[in-house]
């Protein structure tokens, strides 16, 4: 590990580590949570709302709190029944301290079976950060199940 001059206030010490970190290509994206499986009867009945939580971290589950910048949110579905959605709208949004949150929304429908929903979250097209550039993309998928 890199190694940095040591400060009096250890909030700002560990923000150094947690950027040398990054800068040495320790940057995951992470979902709150990856897979969901309603069944078509619980989909025709109501809409199946998920709320996902997106942390910035380090491979050891640290979080990169120092982050203030872009992520980039996608949805898509593969069925012609219903509508998957997500709130923020896909795009572009800021990750406050490493944080941020989503809500896929799959419509109250009658979805087919072994169709699905994908979130997902990846670095940002219109503001560069060397830093997000390595981040892998992650994934949610909601699938229906019979």
């Amino acid at each position: 590990m890199s190694e940095f001059r040591t400060l009096e206030r250890q909030d700002i010490n560990e923000n150094f580590a947690l950027l040398i970190k990054a800068l040495q290509g320790d940057v995951v994206i992470k979902l709150s949570r990856t897979t969901a499986a309603p069944t078509a009867a619980a989909c025709a009945a109501n809409a199946q709302v998920y709320p996902i939580g997106i942390r910035l971290e380090t491979a050891a589950g640290e979080l990169h709190n120092w982050y203030n910048g872009k992520i980039k949110l996608a949805i898509s579905d593969d069925d012609s029944t219903g509508e998957a959605t997500i709130d923020p709208e896909a795009g572009e949004i800021s990750m406050v301290g490493g944080v941020a949150s989503v809500t896929v929304t799959m419509s109250k429908a009658s979805w087919t079976a072994t169709k699905a929903a994908t979130l997902t979250v990846s670095k940002p097209t219109s503001a560069k950060s060397p830093i997000m550039e390595i981040a892998a993309n992650a994934t949610f998928v909601a699938t229906v199940a019979s």
